[in-house]
């Protein structure tokens, strides 16, 4: 009797442990979903403001929908960022479009300023001023300045609106801000000066790109670089 109650509860332990890898599978495929469907629509916003689009596509939504399980809601808890589910992401709203029509009006001054080694692209994404003999005397500093704190206002606006459009399935302003980042960097062009992602997927995304190989032991987590 006693050889089978430990038999018994031996089984139950496997089944238990079968259903949690199982489900952690799961749940693990949908997070490279989800963030794939955020991407997705980060470009479609940057596409609008660099002018290689004269709208912003509406965000697709694909897969099943329906609430998170226990597992799920226990798992998301732990993650550092927050994720989504594909399916239930809502339609870019007015207030992004207006957002993105300031970003696109003021886009080719700050890409001259990219240009010119003034400003460069944080891992937050942000822009930052950068040492440069464009903006060495007195005047064209300050003037670079509001620049810069112009297209971080907006671009703060935007990621917390499109976080706010979802708030309801847990995505934060920093989830918004990671993507937009990452989603800049890969489209980089040779020239700017972009701080890479701290340590993690997002670098090791980089640095595995076409990209991240050319710059070779200047491809440091965290680091101020200029992209070759």
């Amino acid at each position: 009797m006693k050889r089978a109650g430990i038999a018994l509860a031996a089984t139950l332990s496997l089944i238990a442990l079968g259903c949690v890898i199982t489900t952690k599978h799961k749940i693990d495929a949908h997070i490279v979903l989800d963030i794939r469907h955020i991407q997705e629509q980060a470009d479609g916003v940057l596409d609008y403001i660099e002018g290689k689009t004269d709208e912003i596509p509406a965000t697709e939504t694909k897969g099943e929908s329906r609430a998170p399980s226990f597992f799920e809601r226990a798992y998301y808890a732990m993650m550092p960022v927050q994720v989504v589910y594909a399916a239930e992401l809502k339609e870019t709203s007015p207030k992004v479009k207006e957002l993105a029509d300031k970003l696109r009006e003021r886009q080719p001054k700050v890409e001259a300023m990219k240009k010119a080694g003034a400003i460069g692209e944080d891992n937050r994404g942000y822009v930052a001023l950068r040492e440069s003999e464009a903006i060495a005397d007195a005047a064209k500093k300050n003037e670079a300045q509001q620049l810069v704190a112009a297209e971080n206002a907006d671009r703060k606006a935007l990621y917390r609106e499109i976080a706010n459009d979802n708030a309801d399935q847990k995505v934060t302003l920093t989830t918004v801000e990671r993507v937009f980042a990452q989603r800049r960097l890969m489209r980089a062009s040779a020239g700017e000066i972009f701080q890479l992602p701290p340590a993690g997927e997002d670098f090791d995304k980089f640095k595995a790109s076409p990209a991240g190989q050319k710059l070779a032991a200047e491809c440091v987590a965290g680091a101020w670089v200029t992209i070759k």
